[in-house]
């Protein structure tokens, strides 16, 4: 279904009055909602190549947002979400705010389809920063917070892409994401538990977010994600581990795993492709920097499972 299909789809048919057989009636359209409908049903028309996000798509748009009316208002989510898969763009907060006001609906489905708007929209660098500013962090870590699946995906991978901005990073744990964040790295879900190895390996980039996220604990959720299936999720969590292992502090909190940590990453080298096996290597030599580690790694066989990494 095109984008226009999809964003007409929830309008067209659903709001008639019923016939005198005692069927309840649909929710009636107000003259705005009448007219946004109309406007969009005449742009598809004529032109399917159109942007939503400014003019007179984004307003008819917005009017479908603000409506009390559940199909109208997950015509305009849908419609977000969809656009912003290919048209992905620095957008003004007249376009965001449409956006941020559907991830605060009562519908969980409109809720989902914001959140993955918001998600695809930033990606882009200016607009990691202005969702921030508009207040989009309280929103998504209420989403985070949501039992369902998909609120918990779009939200968290909304976030992760949020904290590869290095001004965005302070502003999410000072939000209440860590915790959740945390909590969801161990979801059976395996899309919720790639998203949140994702945000807090991006998270692990700052020295003071380190202490927050080994406060939150984050290191058994990690350790654990040593034995995940996925290799991406994998991949993130010997990599956040690694950036953990940079700091004294962080050592210390890596010592009360050490045991399992150690074995498992030796373990992990000699079964998994070069890129994994390098980055093991690479967090094998920051816990190296401590003496404690250094006898760990050589008591578990480490020196014999990293040479030949060296001739390769």
């Amino acid at each position: 279904m095109g984008v226009g299909a999809s964003v007409l789809s929830c309008c067209r048919g659903e709001f008639e009055e019923s016939d005198n057989t005692g069927n309840e009636y649909q929710p009636l359209l107000g003259d705005r909602e009448r007219q946004a409908v109309a406007a969009l049903v005449k742009l598809f028309e004529n032109d399917t190549r159109i942007s939503f996000y400014d003019g007179e798509p984004l307003r008819a748009l917005t009017v479908l947002a603000r409506s009390d009316v559940h199909h109208l208002q997950l015509s305009a989510a849908t419609a977000f979400s969809e656009i912003s898969e290919y048209d992905v763009r620095a957008v003004p907060q007249e376009a965001l705010a449409p956006v941020l006001y559907l991830l605060q609906s009562a519908y969980a489905d409109v809720q989902q389809g914001a959140a993955s708007a918001l998600g695809n929209l930033a990606s882009v660098s200016a607009n990691k920063r202005l969702i921030v500013e508009m207040g989009g962090l309280e929103l998504l870590v209420r989403q985070m917070l949501s039992p369902n699946t998909e609120a918990q995906i779009n939200s968290v991978g909304c976030i992760t892409n949020l904290a590869a901005d290095e001004e965005n990073k302070l502003a999410i744990a000072r939000s209440g994401a860590l915790i959740p964040l945390v909590r969801l790295g161990r979801s059976r879900d395996l899309r919720v538990q790639r998203n949140a190895t994702g945000a807090l390996l991006n998270m692990t980039h700052q020295a003071e977010l380190r202490e927050k996220l080994v406060a939150a604990g984050a290191v058994a959720v990690l350790v654990d994600l040593l034995h995940a299936k996925d290799e991406d999720t994998l991949y993130y969590a010997i990599t956040a581990l690694s950036n953990i292992a940079v700091d004294s502090d962080g050592r210390d909190a890596l010592w009360s795993a050490q045991a399992k940590l150690v074995t498992e990453l030796l373990h992990i080298m000699q079964v998994h492709k070069i890129k994994v096996q390098a980055q093991v290597a690479l967090t094998l030599r920051n816990l190296a920097s401590d003496a404690r580690f250094q006898c760990a790694i050589v008591q578990n066989d480490g020196l014999d499972a990293l040479l030949p990494l060296l001739q390769s």
